[in-house]
């Protein structure tokens, strides 16, 4: 393998932080909320196909698809480096937000990583054999993750938010996961 071909290592620390401040939380340059004028922008191009999209407030979108996308990251980190850091990631988040002051993203996650749980069992019911060994399947392994993780030390709700996106890819695979993300209310 030639000096060139070799992967960098890089900390989830820091992958995860140069992420979330170029692309999540980017600081303001100069006064100016560069977040804000993206949605605003998207905002308009929507409001174009329908009317009543545009007496939404840009703010609240962009307070929105930023909870979404930390959420979407996290499900993006999870297929593309696989479970074994998925705690790690979770707790790293949680704890990333707290330090911004934010924790309020983290609080408005829940939503839509229990749509992406549910995404994972779509269509499986307890009334045919196959959706009932599915299920089980399913609910042991998280079970069981949530366990061993949680014995390693990380809180329970990283724990829980990292084991919700677990056996996931075929719902994003076929689409099932973004339409179960679309409907995903906050309480």
């Amino acid at each position: 393998m030639g000096l060139f071909n070799r992967k960098r290592r890089v900390q989830l620390e820091d992958f995860c932080r140069e992420f979330y401040d170029q692309n999540l939380l980017p600081p303001a340059i100069r006064g100016v909320d560069l977040g804000e004028i993206y949605f605003r922008a998207v905002q308009k191009s929507i409001a174009e196909m329908d009317g009543g999209f545009a007496t939404i407030d840009s703010k609240q979108i962009l307070a929105e698809m930023t909870i979404i996308r930390f959420e979407v990251f996290a499900l993006a980190w999870l297929h593309q480096f696989g479970d074994k850091r998925a705690p790690d990631q979770s707790a790293y988040t949680k704890s990333y937000l707290g330090e911004k002051g934010r924790q309020d993203i983290w609080a408005n996650m829940e939503p839509y990583n229990q749509a992406i749980a549910r995404s994972s069992t779509a269509g499986c019911t307890c009334e045919t054999g196959t959706g009932r060994a599915y299920l089980a399947f399913v609910n042991k392994m998280r079970a069981d993750l949530f366990d061993q993780w949680y014995k390693r030390g990380f809180e329970p709700d990283s724990v829980a938010r990292a084991v919700n996106r677990i056996s996931v890819n075929a719902a994003c695979d076929n689409g099932v996961a973004a339409g179960f993300l679309m409907y995903a209310e906050h309480v």
